[in-house]
């Protein structure tokens, strides 16, 4: 008895493309907060000025512990009497600026918060046959 075989051939072909588009949006969000050193601001060459002690671009107290900090992809900038200090000397949280040396009272503090919010979308056109 002789053994059958199927004998197949077959040929693909794809041909065309697919077109992404994306978008990317990145928006900057700033927040600015000025202060005045006062005598209880000072302790041990450390000048400490809470958030309660700061207001805001529209001229509001800001509420304790309610400090607008940098996420991992912002950065916030200290101005003392209109000058930028350099990185390092101080520290942000939502409850206080700690800055690392003893200001003189009646000294003006401007933090500059910046954050960044991103989005993004992405369409396809699929033009394969």
């Amino acid at each position: 008895m002789s053994i059958i075989q199927i004998y197949l051939e077959a040929d693909s072909i794809v041909s065309g493309n697919i077109a992404i588009t994306t978008s990317i949006n990145v928006t900057p969000v700033v927040n600015r907060y000025t202060a005045i050193v006062v005598l209880g601001n000072i302790f041990g060459g450390v000048t400490t000025i809470p958030a309660q002690y700061f207001m805001n671009d529209s001229g509001t107290s800001v509420a304790t512990n309610s400090l607008v900090v940098p996420t991992s992809s912002g950065y916030y900038n200290v101005f003392v009497n209109g000058t930028l200090q350099r990185g390092g000397l101080t520290t942000l949280s939502a409850t206080n600026l700690i800055i690392n040396t003893g200001l003189i009272v009646g000294a003006t503090v401007v933090v500059e918060v910046i954050n960044f919010n991103s989005s993004a979308s992405s369409t396809s056109v699929n033009n394969v046959q």
